[in-house]
């Protein structure tokens, strides 16, 4: 179960990357929003690592094994990602089964370079992108709610909430 300390920096991640979102700046907007998704992993992955598992101590640092743990853990089977993103969910599945989520986090933060050209991070990300990441990172934490946080049904409906208002204002 998660300390206050803990609670408060995935509830800063959510918001701050709405708010860099509103401001216009999807690039750190979707940089916070996969922090948040892999964050999401670290928890899922905590009470193995902490019992002394070699494997999962691994995966705490492993930028894809959280990814991977975060989404296989809440989005999976869940069928409001599916019937509320549609097209977006298959959108968000191609970036994450083919390992792109850590490029993409990369591109929202750091200068690429393309062939002779420099890309910096507000040309590499768009908004119909940004507001996706934010919302599949607001589905995501949403759903661990409960056992792992320490909260319970309240937050889980809070975070939808705000992941539905924040969509349709997007």
């Amino acid at each position: 179960m998660l300390n206050d300390g803990a609670r408060a920096h995935f509830e800063k991640y959510w918001r701050r990357s709405r708010e860099m979102y509103v401001l216009g700046d999807f690039a750190l907007a979707v940089f916070l929003a996969i922090t948040l998704i892999e964050e999401i992993g670290k928890i899922v992955i905590l009470e193995a690592a902490m019992n002394g598992d070699v494997e999962a101590q691994k995966e705490f640092r492993n930028h894809r094994e959280k990814y991977i743990t975060a989404v296989g853990a809440t989005l999976a089977i869940n069928s409001r990602v599916t019937r509320v993103y549609g097209k977006d969910e298959m959108r968000f599945a191609e970036w994450f089964r083919n390992g792109k989520l850590f490029a993409i986090r990369n591109s929202a933060l750091y200068l690429e370079l393309q062939g002779t050209n420099l890309v910096v991070p507000d040309q590499a990300i768009n908004r119909a992108d940004a507001l996706l990441l934010v919302c599949i990172a607001g589905e995501v934490y949403a759903e661990i709610q409960g056992k792992q946080t320490g909260t319970g049904p309240a937050e889980w409906q809070r975070i939808l909430s705000e992941v539905d208002q924040f969509r349709t204002q997007g």
